[in-house]
């Protein structure tokens, strides 16, 4: 498709370009793209910590999370998520950054996992939580440690285990967070 020249009075409508493409770039065959996988079978894999997919085949570029993936995704949002951040709920989400690492104010470790218990309660019903710790590059905070933000350095681990009410295991939802500034 060439372009052509829009000038109100010219009555020689001269091409702006020689390029003439003969809608070679449309695709019209309608196939998937490579990358997702028709009827994903996953299961929890205890030494990552997630949920890997095991069976399938892969057909086009994105599938839909289901069961165990979809909560624990669903989580890891709630977890990744500030205050004002989602438009129309101002208050989706843990702002666990916010109390981190842009504040004034200093949280204790206790009030930080109480923010993120009662987001998860608030936002993920089918999940009910049974333990949150954070952990400063290689060693776990303490419980109990007071201040959190005197006892992580820049970048925080937060691993939130839960349990989903129609599974017998529980879970653990990872996220690491950094200092943006």
């Amino acid at each position: 498709m060439a372009l052509r020249r829009v000038t109100p009075g010219l009555k020689d409508k001269t091409l702006a370009t020689s390029r003439i493409r003969k809608n070679r770039d449309i695709d019209l065959q309608f196939k998937p793209k490579p990358g997702t996988v028709s009827d994903p079978v996953h299961r929890w894999d205890p030494r990552s910590q997630r949920m890997v997919l095991v069976e399938g085949q892969m057909i086009g570029d994105i599938y839909k999370k289901e069961d165990a993936a979809a909560v624990l995704q669903s989580i890891e949002n709630i977890l990744l998520t500030n205050y004002f951040e989602k438009p129309y709920n101002p208050y989706f989400g843990a702002n666990i950054r916010a109390m981190l690492f842009e504040t004034v104010e200093n949280y204790s470790e206790e009030l930080v996992r109480d923010q993120i218990t009662k987001a998860v309660q608030r936002h993920e019903p089918r999940a009910t939580v049974l333990d949150v710790t954070f952990w400063d590059s290689t060693k776990q905070v303490p419980q109990g440690a007071g201040i959190l933000r005197h006892q992580i350095h820049n970048s925080v681990i937060i691993k939130v285990e839960f349990k989903i009410d129609n599974y017998q295991e529980s879970f653990v939802a990872k996220v690491n967070m950094n200092r943006l500034r």
